[in-house]
């Protein structure tokens, strides 16, 4: 009974852990598309997030493009 209640434990950190990860790259996803870059390099970042969710969310926050504003410019 007890090695089923650490199985039971187990899978549910598992499955958080995937949905944390899912919801990660939906978010730099969210960003790579709001950013607007050229496609062949969203592509890219795009995969990066994909394949290196952690990483790959990183690098992204660290060195992507960010996304275009509402306020070109900075007037008004």
């Amino acid at each position: 009974m007890n090695g089923l209640i650490e199985a039971i434990v187990a899978l549910d950190t598992r499955l958080m852990l995937l949905v944390f990860l899912l919801v990660l790259d939906a978010w730099a996803i969210t960003l790579i598309i709001k950013a607007r870059p050229p496609l062949r390099e969203g592509l890219w970042w795009t995969a990066i997030v994909v394949l290196c969710p952690i990483i790959g969310c990183l690098f992204w926050y660290a060195l992507g493009p960010k996304p275009l504003t509402g306020n070109p410019g900075g007037v008004g």
